[in-house]
């Protein structure tokens, strides 16, 4: 194995990872740091039995910039908890959930060691191919045939939010609906009111991508929600639930529940 490295491998790495992922799932990006051009790229796999907890997905980040390890451990913190930390397939977990930032200090400028301009620079690019990489992970979830950004605004606070946006995600009746492109928003308010969160059903309102498809609790009439039902048919779309009940929010990106979902997942043994 050391006779086979060179610069050259990073696919084969990328390759050996994979278990049910369709597609390698890689990342690069550069930006300049006190002069010096700084290189970072990611890898992930996973496709299945994927939610923050621990989950089949593993994750390595390599850059050239020299910084720190304490400060390099929050940006990826910080990266993670915008990304990796906001992604569910089908909400089981497993046991070997990573991510990895290794920073070889190549790149050869002066050290980062605390937040400054370079250091927001270099958090920025690094958030941005988490979040990609992260995006491609459901995007390639076992038998996905939608991405859907689920997103709770309006909450009490931020655990509320989360709790809520989860319980949406992981409805199967919610999941099936994406999957039959059946715009059933009475699934979506189902889940907020067993989510366990303190609602008032008479002030939600919830839209498909930007277009309303309920108003205080109430559907907005056929011509309105056949508007709203179009967007379903797309690969990837938002639904937004306002519970107008604070100022917090919290967005999760989940995939639907196909038939090949079940076929894969019927048959497939570790």
């Amino acid at each position: 194995m050391i006779d086979q490295l060179s610069s050259g491998r990073l696919m084969k790495t990328v390759e050996a990872m994979m278990t049910t992922d369709t597609f390698p799932k890689v990342e690069a990006a550069a930006c300049r740091i006190k002069g010096k051009q700084v290189k970072l790229c990611g890898m992930v796999k996973g496709a299945g039995m994927i939610r923050p907890d621990l989950a089949t997905m593993l994750s390595f980040l390599v850059t050239d910039a020299c910084i720190k390890a304490p400060l390099l451990q929050r940006m990826l913190e910080k990266a993670a908890e915008e990304s990796y930390n906001r992604i569910t397939i089908d909400g089981d977990t497993s046991t070997n959930d990573t991510v990895l930032l290794l920073a070889n200090g190549k790149a050869d400028h002066p050290y980062l060691n605390r937040m400054d301009r370079d250091a927001e620079a270099f958090q920025s690019m690094l958030s941005k191919v988490c979040r990609s990489l992260a995006e491609s992970v459901v995007k390639d979830g076992e038998g996905t045939t939608k991405f859907v950004e689920i997103v709770v605004q309006g909450a009490r606070n931020i655990e509320e939010a989360k709790q809520a946006a989860y319980a949406i995600a992981h409805s199967p009746l919610v999941k099936t609906a994406f999957f039959g492109e059946d715009a059933n928003w009475g699934r979506i308010l189902c889940a907020i009111g067993y989510s366990g969160v303190a609602i008032d059903p008479n002030r939600i309102d919830l839209f498909f991508d930007n277009a309303p498809i309920v108003k205080k609790g109430v559907g907005v009439g056929p011509q309105l929600e056949e508007k709203a039902a179009q967007i379903f048919k797309k690969k990837s779309f938002k639904v937004t639930a306002d519970l107008h009940q604070g100022k917090s929010q919290f967005s999760v990106f989940t995939a639907d529940f196909s038939l090949d979902y079940v076929k894969i997942n019927a048959s497939y043994r570790s």
